[in-house]
């Protein structure tokens, strides 16, 4: 009986039994990608950090390992590259939304990909979605419960579905829609705090309250507000969206709308699975709920 048909392969395990060296590993199990869209690294961005977490322990638990994470504004590097060559991954997830450049490169590099975030985009891969408009409305009629009238915003405006939220509520209940209450700065902690600075500078009089795009840069406009010495939410008002962990100990405690960050996160592992092992043919998109959080952040002016 020759090589060939017993199925022998000159691998590092045939080279240790070939030495001597008895060895018990175990095949590696299969593997995914775990790529980041609208940010340089997991510390920039709690809220995709706390998914990224929940989608390695989803996998583990269904006998995949995250083999490979990196940036989409990494993809340039020829280091980066290779490594992507030879990682030999079998899907891949997208943290957070990506430009269409980028959607070409990963669809050269992955037969199957997942999408999750905030915001539904126009392309032809699997998608988890905690819808952003829905969050901001959820948000914003809060603000509007409470009596507020004079609504800032702190966030990214371009192509945002979030801002877009904010003004079409505005419009819808004739309240004022100023630009001097609206801060166009990163989602992040430094633009957090950066939109608040804004805010202060130019904003008379200062809003009631204001919607942040996400807990961390309303956790960072926080901050400035209190260096400022005005009082949230005596003063000003401020409420976000994400429900990241952070949001409950700060103090105030942050009111905001809630995303089932770990469901998404499990919910990517799944439908990745399902399309990997051809379960379903067509790009679906799973819907998961927001729920507004009421915490100690927001005044009630009626």
């Amino acid at each position: 009986m020759c090589a060939r048909e017993i199925g022998y392969v000159p691998d590092q395990n045939a080279r240790e039994l070939k030495l001597g060296k008895r060895t018990s590993r175990k095949s590696s199990p299969p593997s995914i990608s775990c790529i980041l869209g609208r940010t340089r690294q997991l510390e920039d961005d709690p809220f995709f950090a706390q998914m990224s977490r929940a989608i390695e322990q989803q996998a583990l638990e269904l006998g995949y390992a995250v083999r490979h994470s990196y940036s989409l504004f990494d993809i340039e590097t020829d280091t980066l590259l290779d490594q992507i060559e030879s990682s030999h991954t079998d899907g891949a997830i997208i943290l957070g939304r990506f430009s269409n450049d980028s959607m070409s490169f990963l669809e050269k590099h992955y037969k199957n990909l997942v999408y999750v975030g905030r915001n539904v985009i126009s392309a032809s891969c699997d998608q988890v979605i905690c819808d952003g408009y829905e969050a901001t409305q959820i948000a914003m009629m809060h603000l509007i419960a409470n009596g507020h009238k004079r609504i800032g915003y702190i966030g990214e405006t371009l192509n945002e579905v979030r801002y877009e939220a904010y003004c079409d509520i505005l419009r819808k209940y004739g309240l004022e829609c100023s630009d001097q209450w609206v801060s166009n700065c990163p989602q992040n902690g430094p633009g957090g705090y950066q939109g608040a600075e804004e805010l202060l500078a130019k904003a008379s009089p200062l809003p009631t309250a204001v919607f942040c795009a996400t807990d961390i840069a309303a956790i960072a406009a926080l901050r400035r507000f209190t260096e400022a010495k005005i009082k949230v939410p005596e003063q000003l008002s401020i409420i976000s969206m994400d429900n990241i962990e952070l949001s409950g100990y700060v103090s105030p405690m942050l009111t905001t709308v809630g995303m089932p960050i770990v469901e998404m996160g499990n919910w990517a592992v799944q439908l990745l699975i399902d399309r990997l092992n051809k379960r379903h043919e067509l790009p679906a998109k799973v819907l998961l709920p927001n729920k507004l959080i009421v915490r100690e952040s927001v005044a009630n002016r009626n």
